[in-house]
C-alpha cells in the first residue's frame, strides 16, 4: 500500500493568538496586573498581552483572560476569579520570602495550583524573616482526581521557596488546565484591535435559536474525528449529515451544494457550555441526495455533550446530540522527582476518499464544505462515518505528535507500522514500516480499493514506536466493509 507523507502547520487549525510585532511599554498598572496573574496566565497569552500597543486594547484582554477561565459564561459571577483571588492572597501571606511575594515563589504557584498538599516533610534548618526551612509537599493520587506515576508527586522546596527547573513544566500544565473557554481568543478584527469579549459571546440567531430550543424538523447524524490544536485544547472535527426534502439545490463548481447554517455547542458533564460555533457553508449533496457539512471547534481535554445541528435557508433546522470524550494529546509523565517528559500521542485516524494538495497562497474558504478539514496546504475530502461499501477506495490519513526529537542531531528516531485486522484479529493488509524523523508526523496510507477485502468488520491499526524515548502507542479504528445489500455478513 502506498505512503503519502504531508508536512503540515496543525497547532493553529481553530485558535489564532495575535498582536503587533512591537512591544508596547507597560504603565504601572499593567505590569501589577500582570504579577498578580502571573501564576495562571501561559506563555503566549504574556506574549500576546505585552505586545499590545492600545491601552483599550490591554483591558479588552483581561475581560477575555478571565472569561477563558470563567466556568460558567452564563452568570455574571465569575467564580473562578473570585477563587483565584482569595488563594493567591493566601499564597503571598503563607509563602512570602524576600523581596517576592508568595504567589510568586514556587510553593506558591503549586498551592495555588494544586492545593494544600497531602504531606509533608520539613528538613533541617530554622526559620526567619530571610529564609524558609527546606520542605518536600507530597501530592497523593486520587480516585476520579489527579494521578501520578508511582501514585504519588513529591516536590522539594529549598529554603527560598524554590522548586527544581524540571518542574516549570508541570506548572504550565496546571495553568493550561485553568483555561475552560478556549473558544474565546486573543485575535485581531479588522480595525486591528482586539475582537471584544462581547462580540465573541453567544448571540441571538436562528442557529443559536436551535441549540436552545432543540428539534428535529429532517433526520441528522454526526461524525467525529479528534486531533491536537496546543497544550490545552483539543481539536473536535466533524461531519454533520441531513436529509431534508425540497432542499435548494445550486451547481457551483461542478458540485451540487445547499447553502446552510451549521452550528455546534459542547457542555461539560456539570452541563455549563465550554464552547460553541456558528458557520455558514455550501453543504455538499451525494448521490443519495443527502447533504454534508464540516465543523470544527476547540475545547479542553474532557467528557462533553455534542449538540451539532444545520439550519436550513427556508427556516427549517435539526440537531443531533452525542456524548463524547476529547482525548488529551500532551499527556504529561510526571515522575516521583517532579520532572516530566511528554508522551507520544496519536490523532484519530481520518477515512478520506481523496487528498487535494492546495496550491500555496490559497486562502482558506470557510463555507467549504470540507472546511475543517483543510490541514495547511491539505484539503482532505472524509467519508462519514465508518460504514463503507466495497467500491469504495478509501485512504486512511494519520497525524503524530510529541515524538521525542534528539538535541544532537535534531532528528526523531520512531517507527509507524500500519495494518488492517480482520474482526480486530487477523492481519489481511499492512503496510511497510515508515521511519518518522521529526517530532510530528503527518502521513496518509493509501489509496486502497476495498473491492479486494469481502464484507465484515475491521479495524485499522497504527503502531508508533518511539525509539528515543522508548515508548509505544496503538491507536486503533473500527470500521465496516457493507456487501451488496447494504449490509455486513
Amino acid at each position: 500500500m502506498p505512503i503519502r507523507s504531508t508536512a503540515l502547520v496543525i497547532l493553529a487549525l481553530f485558535i489564532v493568538g495575535a498582536g503587533p510585532a512591537v512591544a508596547a511599554d507597560l504603565d504601572k498598572e499593567d505590569k501589577k496586573w500582570l504579577d498578580d496573574v502571573r501564576p495562571i496566565m501561559l506563555p503566549d497569552e504574556e506574549k500576546t498581552f505585552k505586545d499590545l500597543e492600545d491601552k483599550s486594547d490591554r483591558e479588552e484582554f483581561r475581560k477575555i483572560f478571565w472569561a477563558r477561565r470563567d466556568p460558567d459564561l452564563s452568570t455574571p459571577e465569575n467564580e473562578y476569579q473570585a477563587e483565584y483571588e482569595a488563594v493567591r492572597e493566601k499564597a503571598d501571606n503563607s509563602y512570602r520570602v524576600t523581596g517576592r511575594p508568595g504567589s510568586q515563589t514556587d510553593c506558591g504557584r503549586f498551592f495555588i495550583l494544586l492545593g494544600e498538599p497531602d504531606d509533608t516533610e520539613v528538613g533541617v534548618g530554622s526559620s526567619s524573616v530571610l529564609r524558609r526551612v527546606p520542605e518536600v509537599w507530597i501530592y497523593r493520587s486520587k480516585e476520579g482526581g489527579r494521578t501520578f506515576e508511582g501514585g504519588e508527586a513529591r516536590i522539594a522546596f529549598d529554603d527560598q521557596c524554590r522548586a527544581p527547573s524540571g518542574v516549570q513544566e508541570v506548572l504550565q500544565g496546571l495553568a493550561r488546565e485553568k483555561v475552560v473557554q478556549s473558544q474565546l481568543e486573543y485575535r485581531t478584527g479588522e480595525d486591528g484591535h482586539l475582537v471584544t469579549l462581547e462580540d465573541q459571546l453567544p448571540k441571538v440567531s436562528p442557529a443559536r435559536a436551535l441549540l436552545d430550543s432543540p428539534r428535529q424538523d429532517f433526520p441528522v447524524a454526526i461524525d467525529t474525528s479528534f486531533m491536537k490544536v496546543s497544550e490545552e485544547v483539543t481539536g473536535l472535527v466533524g461531519l454533520i449529515r441531513g436529509e431534508a426534502s425540497d432542499l435548494s439545490v445550486e451547481k457551483r463548481d461542478g458540485l451540487e451544494v445547499v447553502d446552510v447554517v451549521v452550528v455546534t455547542s459542547a457542555a461539560g458533564e456539570d452541563g455549563v457550555e465550554v464552547g460553541w460555533t456558528e458557520q455558514p457553508a455550501a453543504a455538499l449533496v451525494q448521490d443519495d441526495g443527502s447533504f454534508v457539512a464540516s465543523f470544527g471547534m476547540g475545547v479542553p481535554p474532557g467528557k462533553y455533550t455534542l449538540n451539532a445541528g444545520v439550519v436550513l435557508p427556508d427556516g427549517k433546522g435539526s440537531l443531533a446530540t452525542v456524548a463524547i470524550e476529547a482525548p488529551d494529546f500532551s499527556r504529561v509523565l510526571t515522575a516521583a522527582d517532579g520532572s516530566t517528559s511528554t508522551l507520544p500521542s496519536i490523532a484519530s485516524i481520518l477515512f478520506v476518499r481523496e487528498i487535494e494538495d492546495v496550491p500555496a497562497g490559497t486562502e482558506k474558504d470557510p463555507e467549504h464544505h470540507y472546511a475543517a478539514f483543510r490541514l495547511g496546504q491539505t484539503q482532505l475530502h472524509p467519508y462519514f462515518g465508518r460504514d463503507l461499501k466495497q467500491s469504495d477506495t478509501i485512504s486512511f490519513f494519520y497525524l503524530i505528535y510529541d515524538l521525542q526529537v534528539d538535541p544532537g542531531s535534531e532528528k526523531a528516531d520512531s517507527v509507524v507500522a500500519f495494518s488492517i485486522l480482520k474482526n480486530g484479529k487477523t492481519p489481511v493488509a499492512q503496510a511497510p514500516e515508515n521511519p518518522i524523523t521529526t517530532g510530528l508526523m503527518a502521513s496518509a496510507i493509501g489509496p486502497v480499493p476495498l473491492a479486494a477485502y469481502p464484507p465484515g468488520d475491521y479495524v485499522v491499526q497504527l503502531r508508533v514506536t518511539d525509539r528515543l524515548a522508548k515508548k509505544t502507542v496503538v491507536k486503533n479504528e473500527k470500521f465496516r466493509i457493507l456487501g451488496a445489500e447494504g449490509e455486513a455478513p
